[in-house]
């Protein structure tokens, strides 16, 4: 009934589908293109294409055609393979088969840091294998262990060099130059340029390094001016004071020392104690003019002079030091008065000491008194104890004797 009743009723999808056309090969195209290349197929193609469009309901009038892709990449890969050819392959790889998409990449393209820390832990587990004298590596024939350590040390000192380099002054000197902020993973990047570019790159870099020699050196030279070229930071040698604050420490004191009434103050001194040495200088003529024939006394103040003076000229050498010495021994002076104290203490102790001993002495003489009369009171007490039996056996046999 259902059947009878839509019988007679217009479709009303009677439109082709998309997935029921025709299939089109592309090799036909093609080759329908190759026949007549020489002729123009653009107004052909998007007639075409306006024909297919109402067929498969797409609109591709905006590609290409076959023919135009294949004919613009086959320049591209002729001159991809002219670039290789030219350029030894440096820069393009052929693919492995036997490659993987997750595989690591390659070591050329890896950061100089990081393969700089893989060669550092590459050369520490290299030299405990070979300092490791158990290894079986080291007893195989033709392994020589000394040719080793030598090649170790030598790959050692190589890569301190470059770790110099890159740290310490090296590092600053780039910076200054202005190729500290730069990336590490840009150094690492090698763009392909042509062979004159090279030879133009390779002549720039030797100005370059004689700029970075010559401001080393000036840098050399300002810390030998300035005194901090062997500066450490131990205890045994003192640290050189900033310049800064002693320039400025001097130019206030020059400035004060340069003003008219220091200076005439200064010259007042001077004068008095020019006075000063001519009265001792005229009072001590006549007592050396006195003392001169016998030579046998000597005046206390000179004898004080000619020590000192040597003392003076010894301690002259050592005047930059004195100030730190002056600071540590102000520095150990609690030290030092903790240090008395601690003497006294220990002084108390010893005599609190000393007199238990006496006092632990004579308990000792006392204990052993104590136990001399111990064992004399023993003796009495067992022949007191001794003379009671007698006496009570003799009590006894009278009392049996009278019984009887």
């Amino acid at each position: 009934m259902s059947a009878n009743k839509y019988a007679n009723l217009p479709d009303i999808d009677t439109a082709q589908d998309v997935y029921e056309t025709e299939d089109v090969f592309p090799s036909s195209e093609i080759n329908k293109g190759d026949s007549d290349s020489d002729e123009p197929s653009g107004p052909r193609t998007r007639a075409q294409r306006g024909a297919e469009t109402s067929k498969e309901e797409l609109d591709d009038s905006n590609l290409i055609s076959a023919e135009d892709a294949s004919r613009h990449f086959r320049r591209a890969e002729r001159r991809r393979a002219l670039y290789s050819l030219e350029h030894e392959s440096r820069f393009a790889y052929p693919p492995s088969p036997t490659s993987s998409p997750s595989r690591s990449p390659s070591p050329s393209r890896r950061p100089l840091p990081a393969r700089l820390r893989a060669l550092q832990a590459e050369l520490a587990a290299l030299e405990g294998e070979v300092a490791d004298p158990s290894n079986p590596a080291l007893k195989a024939e033709g392994v020589d262990a000394g040719e080793m350590i030598r090649g170790l040390v030598d790959v050692r000192r190589r890569l301190e060099k470059v770790r110099m380099g890159r740290e310490g002054r090296g590092r600053l000197v780039g910076v200054v130059l202005g190729d500290g902020g730069r990336e590490d993973s840009k150094e690492d990047v090698e763009e392909p340029n042509a062979d004159d570019k090279t030879k133009e790159s390779k002549v720039q870099e030797v100005p370059e390094v004689r700029g970075i020699a010559e401001m080393d050196k000036r840098v050399g030279g300002l810390e030998k001016l300035v005194g901090s070229v062997g500066a450490t930071l131990d205890e045994s040698t003192p640290i050189t004071p900033p310049l800064l604050p002693m320039l400025t420490r001097l130019n206030s004191q020059l400035m004060l020392l340069t003003q008219p009434r220091h200076i005439d103050s200064i010259s007042r001194r001077l004068k008095l104690l020019l006075s000063d040495l001519e009265r001792v200088s005229t009072a001590q003529t006549p007592k050396r003019q006195s003392q001169q024939p016998g030579g046998s006394t000597v005046i206390p103040g000179t004898a004080t002079q000619d020590a000192l003076l040597p003392l003076l000229t010894r301690l002259a050498p050592s005047l930059p030091h004195i100030p730190h010495i002056l600071t540590r021994l102000r520095t150990l002076s609690a030290l030092h008065a903790s240090a008395g104290e601690f003497q006294g203490t220990m002084a108390a102790l010893e005599e609190e000491q000393r007199k238990t001993k006496d006092a632990l002495e004579a308990l000792q003489s006392a204990v052993g008194d104590v136990e001399t009369s111990l064992e004399a009171n023993k003796g009495t007490v067992a022949g007191n104890v001794q003379g009671l039996e007698d006496r009570v056996d003799r009590v006894l046999t009278r009392l049996e004797e009278l019984s009887t």
